[in-house]
């Protein structure tokens, strides 16, 4: 801290509303009442989105509030764009002497102290106590304080701006997908009149038309079917080489091509698993996140809840990939049905089809179109995880003083 910073109690600088439940009877769905929040779920990236609503409510979370979640997870935050009924795994946070921006990201800053509190209770939970005295480091002079919002403001919009512009192109995407991996593209590089308009064109399948001259093929006419394993974690000489170990959590919908992953194996670890070469595609077959799906970038290996197809022809595995991204999403389900825990086995997942244009040209036409646009998708991912890296930055040097922003003083102090 400087001198010119000062720490205060969060009650100094607001006022605090802990949430508290209405009486179900007064829920609906219809939009009647105020929007009800019971704890973060519907928390989105900045306002939430609430599903229902409530006509009597107990307590309420004013317009320009800060909304925090105050049970696990807590210190989960967002800002109140209208009053909210908020529930108990809420509280409202009205800043009265401080700037709404400031206050927000300063929280944001510091959320971690609150786990530091939550975690000596039965379940994580903080209570209006520790709310109050939760410590804040504020600028003396208000105009640096509004100044440093006004900087972490305009790094939010860019972010903001940056995420609407991957949607866009990820909808563009799907769009593009649904008309190249279903009508396909004709030699004059114009997609084929659809089935609804020209039948005759094409042919019944069990994943749905698709043009006369393209065929269906099971995954292991393709190539190579690999199912993971985990060489033993009590045995530490396994862990920490310089070969990828690839599990679920490292297959993210932001990338095509698998970079890096949390765990690696040493050469000693990689004899107790199988490997996999470059240009391999991966597919989780097991849990809530089957179907994701990505392209290995180096020889690694899996774990055993991915399939891994090995194609024969080196030079389509990007038309795999993006075949394979279309169509086995919906297989996966299917077969995986109604288990507690939905799984897909090898032997299931080797007999799952896809369809292949006949056609190098068409092969070519339609994989360069869909990788123009992921390229576009990979450009703009890398833009928004610079901003998230400045907007940290930013705020670790300005919200505790170590970076100083410069205004002339007024007399309000």
């Amino acid at each position: 801290m400087t001198n010119e910073m000062k720490s205060v109690n969060l009650e100094e600088v607001s006022n605090i509303i802990m949430g508290q439940s209405p009486d179900s009877e007064h829920y609906n769905e219809k939009g009647y009442g105020y929007p009800f929040l019971q704890g973060c779920a519907n928390f989105t990236s900045k306002y939430p989105r609430a599903e229902i609503f409530c006509s009597i409510p107990s307590k309420i979370a004013p317009k320009d509030s800060i909304l925090i979640s105050v049970r696990a997870p807590v210190g989960d935050l967002n800002l109140s764009d209208r009053e909210y009924c908020i529930g108990r795994g809420l509280a409202s946070i009205i800043p009265t002497k401080i700037d709404l921006y400031y206050l927000y990201y300063s929280i944001s800053l510091n959320k971690k102290d609150f786990n530091r509190v939550s975690q000596g209770s039965t379940f994580d939970a903080i209570n209006s106590q520790d709310l109050r005295q939760f410590k804040v480091l504020v600028p003396i002079h208000k105009r640096e304080e509004k100044r440093i919002s006004e900087i972490l403001l305009t790094v939010d919009r860019s972010i903001e701006n940056t995420e609407k512009l991957i949607e866009k192109y990820k909808n563009i995407k799907q769009g593009l997908m649904q008309d190249l991996l279903v009508r396909g593209m004709q030699t004059n590089g114009k997609l084929r009149p659809s089935y609804e308009e020209e039948p005759e064109l094409y042919q019944e399948t069990d994943i749905g038309p698709i043009p006369t001259d393209w065929e269906v093929y099971h995954l292991n006419e393709l190539g190579q079917v690999v199912t993971g394993s985990t060489p033993s974690t009590n045995i530490e000489t396994y862990y920490g080489g310089n070969t990828m170990f690839i599990s679920p959590f490292d297959i993210t919908e932001e990338v095509i091509y698998i970079n890096s992953t949390e765990k690696t194996l040493t050469t000693e670890g990689l004899q107790q698993t199988r490997t996999i070469p470059e240009n391999s595609i991966c597919v989780v077959c097991i849990g809530s996140t089957i179907g994701k799906i990505a392209i290995t970038t180096k020889e690694c290996a899996t774990n055993q809840q991915i399939n891994t197809l090995v194609p024969n022809n080196k030079n389509l595995y990007k038309l795999y990939y993006y075949l394979m991204e279309f169509y086995l999403k919906r297989q996966l389900m299917v077969e995986a049905g109604l288990q507690a825990v939905p799984i897909v086995n090898k032997s299931k997942f080797e007999k799952m089809i896809v369809p292949i244009p006949s056609d190098e040209k068409e092969q070519k036409d339609i994989c360069e179109t869909l990788t123009s646009i992921d390229k576009k998708i990979e450009s703009e991912n890398l833009y928004l995880n610079k901003l998230y890296k400045v907007k940290q930055a930013l705020m670790q040097d300005l919200l505790t003083g170590k970076v100083r922003v410069k205004v002339e003083e007024d007399g309000d102090e």
